[in-house]
């Protein structure tokens, strides 16, 4: 017993020391940083556009825009794109220093100027505003309107002045015996004038000093703002309350902000109360009692905050003395929060506890549990020999820690140790409790099943294809499903295994997550290749082309009401079971989701992936998911839409790269067309959807009517493209949908009328089909007329080629047929005169001089005929050569004048023949009549053809004597030439040809011949 006794207590210090050794290493009980009031920060400067990181005041004109005041130009914001309008570009401004803006009933935006000058800004044009009635100028620091719609202005000394009709009216004295400062109006539209000690509503165009009842005579009047469902709140005597016309009501306790000086103060959507001061940031009181203060500590660019403003979709603005604007919105998604700030790891897996409260797992800090604000971490010193803790999981047995490398873990108390039968030295990547009552674990080796302190195991000696393993789940049938990183999906089923790969139509073969449904469809997450799902043995795929916001799923979540919670490497999103089912079964093309990122409350858009369980689902309905940056968390119950469709504007139009002329302003009046130059070709049309939520998200659809049938998906692309419009009218319309899918149907719309040149209207159309028509009847007449003479000049060639047979032929009849018959009539006599010697060879000199001649007559028309005869050059060799031999036989010289270079133009085998014929006709008459000795040949060439002359030096003859006794005449060369039957041949030879004969002779002066030919070359 007293070693027991000592060993209990023994036993006792060491925890008592572990406890002491567990605080000095953090094991600590905190309050995390955890707030109904939870808002997410976005935050614009110069560098993002902003012309001036001073805002001096915003409103929201009823076309959407968000207008804010600077000391360097008016500013019109669209959630995405700052345009700035200053003295430089707008020569209608007097000076660039805006100090305050209004919109009045009409739509008109006013602009207050510190220099005191008042600018209007209506229809899309600035118009300065002349002020008079003694209006002492000064900073313009408050416009309002009151209840009849006359204009006020507040100036930095305290004087008010109503405007009417672009004048002035001074208010009594001008300047009150308390200074005003500000302007508040009522709901109802009551105007009231702030003052130090009271407030005092307009009345008649006069203030009437107002003192509540139950106040006291000395009253310090803080600010005072409108509420949204009638009356003002007022900080006033260091409290926040309500006043209305039933007197003073809700009361929202003592002011956070002490004495600090208040500059702005607004109601929010949800009733709640911010208000901006000189130096300590922003102050929300909440209608529950709680309050919460941002400064530059947690998320507000800067302690000074000069204006306020709650937009239509209720996102609060608050513009900075220094640090830009902020945008403030309600969390969607929250951020769970501990003293260690998890040392800076990623959050890996979550389970919730049956006690109460999380269990979170991370990479390299530990365990943690979380319960309504308390955080405790576990580490080596309560026995956890690993602090990357990848996967845990609780149940009835306890709680069940997968390390990297320590294999697993179970809590006993505050302790932790590894089971029986476990493998100490395995990486545990994922947990799963069956039906049964098994745990399912999943390692780099495989999948494990664990039940009764025995551990059984499926790895690659079972047949397993890179089997690791990262996610289970069981289906309605009871059967295992695990997703692997490498290896695809795997099932068993009574025992047996089978493994599906990309091959069998999984979108990829690493599955990070699995969600089983109970009819009979099997959910898969993917790394890199979507969303799957398995039904009836048919896989289906769901990516980013059909709408998915990323293709990593980390975790699927069924939230109970009809949606999966998904997180992803692109942040989280929601969708419609029923949509992702039509998607799969090929019903619908596409499916929407509602994605929430860091404009929603992440700190991340990269979410824990590769391990199980990647999130899980508090009994109160929360959803919680690990990121790389912290637990993020969200309540589908208070998730609510966003109903508003974005106002559509068309901001500008640009044609050519030259800015048209649309209003900048404002979307363009219903009587506007926009009309084009001939001749443009690059159109531009840029476009915003206001809704300024979250801007990321608003997608966009265009089409240009008159082109265009079906809208064009510009997902969030502000700008359309066109490369050419033909002259005619058309209508750009564009339409827009919020972050939650809300669309604005009827958007914006742009009629265009593109000009045509004069060569494109309708009259030069109609003229132009008539001058066609005629052109095509001349065609066609030019066309028959040309086929005509095609046809005629066909005829003509053939009737030619058939006249050249027909003088072959008769050549051929006349010369060889008598000649041969001459030859056997010869032959016939000289055989009879065999016996006769000397007559049998006179017959035989006849016979080889007919033949001589009539090879000779036989190379004429062969020469003639032949195609490659057909030039000038060929011509006037064979004639050349013939009258050689020809009159060398007779002793008469023959003398040759022929160009040395001849054209190579084309005569025909018919011109030929005809010349030749004239020619031999020529030297016929010169060797039986002319008794010359010398003939000349010359060749000489003109444009249109050429001259060939025959010149002989013989006795020559009168050409004039008369013909009337030539018969009785002797025949001599004189008579040849006279009764025309040497010349008669001679000329119709050459007019068959179209040539013309000539002749020229007297007596003792020989006789020249002249042909001249003509040649078409």
């Amino acid at each position: 017993m007293p070693g027991r006794k000592r060993l209990t207590r023994h036993r006792v210090l060491i925890a008592v020391m572990a406890v002491l050794l567990c605080l000095c290493l953090g094991n600590q009980r905190s309050l995390a940083e955890r707030s109904p009031l939870d808002y997410s920060f976005d935050v614009w400067q110069t560098e993002d556009g902003l012309p001036y990181n001073s805002v001096t005041s915003i409103v929201q004109t009823r076309d959407g825009y968000i207008w804010l005041g600077t000391y360097n130009g008016l500013v019109r914001f669209d959630g995405v794109r700052f345009t700035v309008f200053d003295t430089s570009n707008t020569p209608q401004l007097k000076s660039s220093r805006v100090t305050s803006l209004f919109e009045d009933r009409a739509g008109n935006l006013w602009i207050g100027h510190e220099t005191g000058d008042l600018t209007r800004l209506a229809n899309g044009h600035f118009n300065h505003v002349a002020l008079g009635g003694g209006w002492p100028g000064g900073e313009i620091t408050a416009i309002n309107a009151d209840e009849a719609g006359d204009l006020w202005l507040l100036n930095n000394a305290g004087w008010l002045l109503r405007v009417k009709d672009e004048h002035s009216i001074p208010t009594g004295k001008g300047a009150a015996a308390e200074r005003v400062t500000t302007l508040v109006k009522e709901k109802g539209g009551k105007l009231w004038a702030l003052r130090e000690s009271s407030p005092a509503a307009f009345e008649n165009g006069q203030l009437a000093p107002w003192l509540p009842a139950g106040s006291h005579l000395t009253n310090t009047f803080q600010w005072a703002c409108a509420s949204r469902n009638g009356g003002l709140w007022v900080a006033s005597n260091g409290r926040v309350k309500k006043w209305s016309a039933l007197g003073w009501g809700e009361d929202l306790g003592p002011t956070p902000w002490g004495q600090n000086t208040v500059l702005a103060m607004v109601e929010t959507k949800t009733g709640d109360l911010l208000t901006g001061t000189l130096q300590s940031g922003l102050y929300l009181m909440s209608t529950n009692g709680v309050s919460r203060q941002f400064s530059r500590t947690n998320g507000l660019s800067h302690d000074w905050v000069r204006c306020l403003y709650s937009d239509r979709e209720g996102n609060l603005w608050a513009g900075t003395g220094g640090g830009g604007l902020d945008a403030l919105r309600v969390r969607t998604v929250g951020m769970a929060h501990v003293p260690d700030d998890w040392q800076g790891r990623g959050v890996l897996g979550v389970t919730p506890s049956a006690a109460g409260g999380l269990w979170v797992g991370t990479e390299g800090a530990g365990l943690y549990w979380l319960n309504n604000g308390d955080s405790e971490r576990f580490a080596m010193t309560n026995g956890l020999y690993n602090v990357f803790d990848w996967s845990v999981l609780e149940d009835a047995d306890g709680l069940w820690v997968g390390t990297w490398g320590s294999g697993l873990y179970i809590r006993e108390g505050d302790t932790f140790r590894q089971p029986v039968g476990m493998d100490p030295g395995a990486a545990v990547t994922a947990l799963f409790k069956s039906r049964d009552g098994a745990l399912w674990l999943g390692t780099a080796e495989g999948l494990g099943c664990y039940k009764n302190g025995e551990l059984k195991k499926f790895t690659r000696k079972d047949g397993l294809a890179l089997p690791d393993v990262r996610t289970i789940t069981q289906d309605g049938a009871g059967a295992i499903w695990f997703g692997m990183s490498g290896g695809g999906l795997g099932r068993l089923k009574d025992g047996k295994l089978n493994q599906f790969r990309k091959e069998d139509g999984l979108a990829s073969d690493f599955v990070w997550s699995l969600q089983a449904e109970p009819e009979d469809a099997l959910w898969i997450g993917t790394f890199g290749g979507g969303l799957c799902r398995l039904k009836n043995g048919h896989f289906a795929t769901i990516s980013t082309r059909e709408g998915l916001p990323n293709n990593v799923i980390c975790h699927i979540a069924d939230d109970g009401h009809g949606n999966f919670w998904i997180s992803s490497y692109g942040g989280i999103f929601r969708v419609a079971k029923s949509a992702l089912d039509l998607c799969a079964d090929g019903r619908q093309r596409s499916v929407y989701c509602f994605t929430y990122g860091k404009a929603d409350g992440l700190a991340t858009l990269e979410c824990s992936g590769g391990f199980q369980p990647a999130g899980c689902q508090t009994p109160d309905g929360r959803l919680w998911i690990p990121t790389t940056k912290g637990l993020a968390v969200v309540d589908p119950a208070k998730v609510s839409l966003n109903p508003l469709p974005p106002p559509v504007v068309i901001e500008e139009v640009t044609v050519d790269g030259e800015l048209a002329a649309v209003p900048q302003v404002s979307t363009p009046s219903p009587g506007f067309q926009l009309e084009v130059k001939p001749g443009k070709q690059r159109f531009e049309f840029r476009y915003a959807g206001l809704s300024l939520t979250a801007p990321e998200k608003v997608r966009f659809r265009y089409r240009l009517d008159g082109l265009e049938t079906d809208w064009i998906e510009a997902g969030s692309r502000r700008v359309a493209y066109y490369s050419y419009l033909k002259p005619g009218e058309y209508q750009f319309r564009v339409i827009a949908c919020n972050n939650d899918g809300i669309w604005n149907e009827e958007g914006a719309a742009l009629p265009i009328k593109v000009l045509p040149y004069f060569w494109q209207t309708w009259w030069f159309s109609i003229l132009a089909v008539l001058a066609g028509t005629g052109a095509v009847g001349a065609t066609a007449r030019y066309t028959t007329r040309r086929r005509l003479r095609q046809r005629m000049e066909k005829l003509e060639r053939q009737r030619a080629i058939e006249r050249e047979r027909a003088r072959i032929a008769k050549d051929i009849h006349d010369d060889l047929g008598a000649s041969l018959t001459r030859i056997i009539l010869l032959s016939q006599s000289g055989h009879s005169d065999l016996e006769e010697p000397h007559a049998a060879a006179a017959d035989l000199d006849q016979i080889y001089l007919i033949a001589r001649e009539l090879t000779r007559a036989m190379d004429e028309i062969v020469w003639a005929v032949s195609p490659q005869h057909d030039t000038l050059d060929s011509l006037v060799t064979y004639l050349g050569k013939f009258a050689q031999d020809f009159l060398s036989v007779a002793g008469i010289r023959c003398r040759l004048n022929v160009p040395i270079e001849l054209p190579s133009w084309p005569i025909t085998a018919e011109v030929r023949h005809n010349l030749f014929l004239a020619t031999k006709e020529a030297l016929h008459n010169v060797l039986k009549h002319a008794a010359a000795t010398e003939v000349r040949i010359s060749l000489t060439l003109a444009p249109a053809g050429f001259c060939l002359l025959v010149d002989d030096n013989g006795k020559g003859f009168d050409p004039n004597v008369a013909t009337a006794n030539a018969p009785s005449q002797p025949a001599n060369y004189n008579l040849r030439f006279s009764t025309g039957s040497g010349s008669t041949n001679m000329r119709k030879r050459l007019e068959e040809i179209g040539g013309v004969f000539e002749l020229k002779s007297a007596p003792g002066e020989g006789t020249n011949v002249k042909f001249m030919v003509p040649v078409k070359n």
